[in-house]
């Protein structure tokens, strides 16, 4: 039922999407077919985890903020659809455990390193929480931009880089400098995506 829902999802919203903000998306061709995989994004508007989820041609899995749960049946819509809570400001375990057990089980975790919403548009700094996902899950990692526009003439733009690893990384004890690169790393790939959009 949750596969019906999220793809039933997908298709509309790319149609919205094309419909009324000429939605174009850049590297279709560097999303992985299967595997686990970690989809990381910046991070400008409440839209943006919809406009990644129709980007990416396979089933997300988000981390969303404990609050949008308290309204029942959207909790429910929200959890048939893959998405889980998350504790913010606050080392969440089981949201830790819960992305873990998706990247495990060969499947996509989307995650906004940046952990809240940049409207300036430039980039912030990648949370925490990203890295260690990133470093215990060993997975790909795919570099997403999304570059909005207030110009109704110009299209919502997404540009999909090529996956990456960090190997050199991997079974190493890091003191809080190195995590720190990893993180600038993450974000450096996502700036990378948003100089080649218009």
């Amino acid at each position: 039922m949750g596969k019906i829902i999220y793809w039933v999802s997908y298709y509309l919203i790319n149609l919205y999407l094309k419909v009324v903000h000429k939605f174009e998306v850049k590297g279709k061709d560097n999303v992985p077919k299967y595997g686990p995989l970690i989809v990381v994004s910046n991070h400008v508007s409440y839209l943006d985890p919809p406009i990644v989820g129709a980007a990416v041609k396979r089933q997300l899995h988000f981390m969303a903020k404990t609050e949008l749960f308290e309204k029942k049946w959207f909790g429910y819509i929200l959890k048939k659809m893959g998405t889980f809570p998350v504790k913010r400001g606050v080392p969440d375990k089981s949201a830790i455990r819960n992305s873990l057990n998706i990247l495990n089980n060969d499947q996509t975790l989307c995650m906004f390193p940046e952990g809240t919403r940049i409207k300036s548009g430039e980039l912030g700094e990648a949370k925490p929480g990203v890295t260690l996902i990133a470093l215990m899950s060993k997975s790909p990692i795919l570099p997403v931009s999304i570059k909005h526009s207030d110009d109704k003439n110009k299209s919502l733009q997404v540009a999909i880089g090529k996956p990456f690893l960090l190997d050199e990384y991997y079974d190493k004890k890091l003191n809080r400098d190195q995590k720190d690169e990893v993180g600038q790393l993450i974000m450096v790939k996502i700036g990378k995506e948003l100089k080649t959009l218009n």
